[in-house]
């Protein structure tokens, strides 16, 4: 892989760390509290954050430049998700960094002219609408149908794992408009307010503590301008969305191994030249390899895209190692700690401030959410290797 980052990728990074240090002290603080709470979807003082950043022209990073972005690579764009993350900061998430350029190859200029400010003012939170029931890994299967009357869409269904339904004010929706039989090629893509008469959001918890929801959509109608894309051909703006998600996976990995790392210096494991000590900074230098790793892998996504290509098995292949990687690093860091590592995040005696174990816990949520990883090696097998189906 050729070198991604050059002066003008160092220059940008040093800039942007400027203006983030002197943000208010007082809003930076109280968005990393909510954030490391729900790091899923920005609330209040999240909103807050993202709105000032849009103020001062630090949202759409690679945006181009009239749709009020700064016009720079998809690679500058990646390292200011990856700084904010560092910072247990919101940058964007799915409304930035998925829908907006998801709408920008596959929107009609109504629907750019009408969304796109509103996303890069900080306006607009969208949740996504895939999984169902029925339809998950196989989401070519799914049965929430919307049906033409008039100048309108009729949409009955329940969506399942809808992160964020319970704050976000639009709906990215897959909905069957042609036949059952027909799978991907009936497949249509609407955008939908979530206030919108018909639309029912329950929440579900999971074993990690997330919020995640239900959404049931009971003869929701919703503009035929709001498709995306023509009817029955929704399944193209699909992927191209799932690609654009499956290249924001990349820092989580690295702060897991910060707090395992800062825990063990606190207890002296890594100090001196006992065996067990030897071993552990043997594990330990392991993952701070694998971490560069994944953050390479989402790095060459970033400059593909820089060149105008689709990043479709190496998207694949980055969601899979971070995942995996990040569960590695918390088994390692729940073995060390011992029956102590089972206190719950959230308590103050939590070793590690319960950071690893709340990520254990969380793990199985990353072998399918964005796509099961066992699909993903299908995508790498296939359009990767070309190796046959």
């Amino acid at each position: 892989m050729k070198t991604v980052l050059g002066p003008d990728q160092r220059s940008f990074l040093a800039e942007l760390r400027s203006y983030l240090d002197g943000l208010d002290p007082e809003l930076v603080e109280s968005t990393r509290a909510e954030n490391i709470a729900d790091p899923m979807q920005p609330r209040e003082h999240g909103r807050r954050f993202l709105r000032q950043l849009a103020a001062d022209g630090w949202l759409g990073v690679s945006w181009p430049t009239e749709y009020g972005g700064q016009g720079r690579t998809e690679i500058e764009h990646w390292l200011f998700a990856e700084e904010l993350y560092s910072r247990r900061l919101p940058n964007g998430l799915l409304t930035l960094n998925v829908i907006g350029p998801t709408l920008m190859l596959t929107g009609t200029e109504e629907q750019k002219a009408d969304y796109l400010p509103r996303i890069i003012n900080g306006e607009l939170v969208f949740a996504i609408g895939y999984s169902e029931p029925d339809a998950g890994s196989d989401l070519a299967s799914l049965r929430t149908r919307a049906v033409r009357d008039g100048d309108e869409y009729v949409v009955n269904g329940q969506k399942l794992w809808t992160t964020g339904g319970h704050v976000a004010t639009h709906y990215w929706l897959a909905a069957r408009t042609g036949k059952q039989e027909d799978r991907h090629r009936g497949v249509s893509l609407f955008i939908v307010p979530m206030d919108a008469p018909g639309i029912t959001v329950t929440p579900i918890v999971t074993q990690g503590g997330e919020r995640t929801t239900s959404v049931y959509l009971d003869d929701v109608r919703i503009p035929a301008s709001q498709r995306i894309g023509e009817e029955n051909e929704g399944w193209a703006a699909i992927v191209c969305a799932l690609n654009f998600e499956r290249m924001f996976f990349h820092n989580e990995p690295r702060w897991e191994l910060e707090q395992l790392a800062d825990w063990a210096r606190e207890q002296g494991l890594l100090e001196g030249e006992s065996a067990d000590a030897y071993a552990l900074q043997e594990r330990m230098g392991e993952h701070a390899v694998d971490v560069e790793i994944c953050r390479l892998f989402a790095l060459r996504g970033a400059s593909m895209l820089a060149d105008g290509k689709v990043p479709v098995a190496e998207a694949s292949a980055n969601k899979i190692w971070w995942g995996e990687l990040r569960q590695r690093i918390c088994n390692t860091g729940l073995d060390l700690i011992g029956e102590e590592g089972a206190i719950a995040h959230g308590s103050p005696y939590a070793p590690a401030h319960g950071h690893l174990e709340h990520g254990l816990q969380s793990s199985p949520v990353w072998r399918f959410g964005g796509g099961t990883n066992e699909i993903q090696l299908d995508m790498i097998a296939n359009q990767g290797l070309g190796m046959p189906r």
